[in-house]
Order: C-alpha cells, then sequence, then structure tokens
C-alpha cells in the first residue's frame, strides 16, 4: 500500500500500513500507523490492529490496499485517544 492520507475532524492524518509479529501464533497482524499531516517530531504516532493477518508479511501487506479510507478513519477513531496532535 503507497502511504495515504485520510481525514478527521478537519485534520490530514497520514497513514502507513505495517506487519507486527504475534506473540502466540506464527501470523503476522496488520496495522496502521497514523500521524497529522505536518506534525512535528514529538507527535507521536497512533497505532492500530486491523483484523487482518496473514503467515507471512508480504501477504499482509498486499491486504492494505484492501482496507478502504472509511475503514482507515473509523480506525482511528477507536484509536485516538483525543490529543489529536
Amino acid at each position: 500500500m503507497a502511504r495515504r492520507t485520510v481525514s478527521l475532524q478537519g485534520r490530514e492524518w497520514v497513514v502507513h500500513p505495517a506487519a507486527e509479529r504475534q506473540s502466540s501464533t506464527a501470523d503476522w497482524q496488520l496495522i496502521f500507523g497514523f500521524r497529522p499531516r505536518g506534525a512535528n517530531r514529538a507527535f507521536r504516532t497512533i497505532w492500530a490492529a486491523h483484523a487482518f493477518t496473514a503467515p507471512d508479511k508480504a501477504s499482509l501487506l498486499r491486504q492494505a490496499d484492501l482496507v478502504t479510507d472509511h475503514a482507515l478513519v473509523a480506525l482511528l477513531e477507536s484509536a485516538n485517544t483525543g490529543d489529536g496532535g
């Protein structure tokens, strides 16, 4: 997945996909990192896990292309602690 941006409450968020190995299984889980566009280095990336899992990292990252912008916004809303950067 190429880097994408989504909008939430008037702010643009840059979205990066990543894969994280699950400690209890051999599977990888898809996670997304969200940072406000133009945020300084002091802003911590908001990480949110998606339901997609796969036995290998490459196929999991290909699945990231299937996630809609609407689903990314919902994931960000569920993970955002409210400080917004």
